[in-house]
């Protein structure tokens, strides 16, 4: 499950991808709730884990990418986090916790790169499998936008177009969207200039996950939904929300 822009930006990525609003003051509440073991799959350089930490929560994070875990645990050290922060390599599908979780969570759309439903299932059940009687599960995913993806289709694959990150960063990135229908799968390939001025290709993919579908899919790995937001300020769902922030419980 590994993607190539995690690898290729890791360097860049904290500077590139500064998150949503109120998705770190969301996620450290969560966890200073938790009174016990926090897990944060795809933890990625640490944006979320290292507030968590230093608000006092103690944290595992995990990655499948190496080059991002150096990168978070170089800013860990810097921050002066100690051992309230683990981090370590693993595949959210199949990871292991040494004691059961008070609160696993998947922020900033890491659910996504689950591309087929036994891998969603599989990343489900060991959430579940990692978390206490009564531990909770939060997460977020895009609200698929249906005009967003016919625009890419209506285009083509070949369309390239400015490519702004999750905060509008414009640095020239430009960027060209594929999405397959049938499989709900959107990949995007990037190419990015480096301060030499040369371009880099990369690309990631995602599986757009619609709002009963999560549910069903929370249900089937045996959580009970407790909310469903439409921002990070606990905001209704509504047809305008552009994220789905779900938090679960294992009864």
């Amino acid at each position: 499950m590994p993607e190539p822009y995690y690898h290729d930006m890791a360097e860049e990525y904290a500077a590139r991808e500064t998150g949503l609003p109120g998705d770190v003051e969301f996620y450290t509440t969560l966890a200073q709730e938790a009174h016990g073991l926090v897990v944060e799959l795809g933890v990625g350089t640490g944006r979320i884990a290292i507030p968590s930490a230093l608000a006092g929560a103690r944290v595992l994070g995990i990655d499948v990418e190496p080059a991002m875990l150096e990168v978070a645990r170089r800013l860990a050290a810097e921050a002066g986090v100690g051992d309230r922060l683990v981090l370590a390599e693993g595949d959210m599908r199949d990871f292991q916790v040494p004691e059961p979780a008070a609160l696993v969570t998947i922020p900033f759309r890491a659910f996504l790169h689950n591309l087929t439903v036994d891998d969603q299932l599989s990343t489900l059940a060991a959430c579940h499998r990692a978390l206490r009687p009564g531990g909770r599960l939060a997460l977020n995913v895009f609200n698929p936008s249906l005009p967003l993806i016919t625009r890419w289709m209506a285009r083509g694959p070949r369309h390239w177009e400015p490519y702004g990150g999750a905060r509008g960063l414009d640095d020239g990135t430009q960027a060209r969207n594929e999405y397959r229908p049938t499989a709900q799968v959107a990949t995007t390939h990037l190419r990015v200039r480096d301060a030499a001025g040369r371009w880099r290709k990369t690309s990631y993919r995602v599986r757009y996950v619609y709002r009963f579908e999560m549910e069903h899919l929370l249900q089937r790995a045996g959580f009970e939904v407790e909310s469903l937001f439409g921002d990070f300020a606990g905001g209704a769902f509504e047809e305008t929300s552009t994220e789905m922030i779900w938090v679960a419980r294992r009864p």
